[in-house]
């Protein structure tokens, strides 16, 4: 057999102040200077340096070095041939016409902020940030008068 009533809340309650107990009231924190965030930028980079040489003392950690030495080499190497070939001198000279229009100057700058800003603020990463600044670039060109 079912009971009708539906479930009721408790009222709430307000809890009574904590009794004085003569202690003395703990001191204001003095509020934080807040730095610029080039400042934070280099502040932040600076540690990640320091964190990084601390494992390059491991012998795995001077494996890993000197396998991305060799991986950037290469890299830049290819980068180098793309460049000069026919291809890239293309994608180069139209890279610089776009640049020279409003939209692309715009969206440009929007995307390289928007990847600075997006790294170092938590939870948004430097491909969102980047996605982010470029639409902002793209919505102040269009509506520019």
């Amino acid at each position: 057999m079912s009971d009708d009533t539906p479930d009721t809340p408790k009222p709430r309650t307000r809890r009574k102040p904590a009794a004085d107990t003569g202690a003395a009231e703990p001191k204001p924190k003095k509020p934080r200077a807040r730095k610029a965030p080039a400042e934070r930028v280099e502040e932040l980079a600076e540690e990640a340096v320091e964190k990084g040489r601390k494992l390059l003392e491991t012998e795995t950690g001077q494996k890993v070095a000197e396998a991305a030495d060799k991986a950037f080499d290469k890299a830049e190497e290819l980068g180098r041939k793309a460049l000069d070939s026919d291809v890239g001198k293309e994608a180069s000279a139209t890279a610089r016409k776009i640049w020279e229009t409003p939209l692309g100057r715009n969206v440009g700058i929007g995307v390289v902020a928007g990847a600075a800003l997006g790294s170092v603020v938590p939870f948004v990463g430097t491909i969102v940030g980047a996605v982010v600044g470029g639409g902002l670039g793209y919505l102040r060109t269009i509506t520019k008068k």
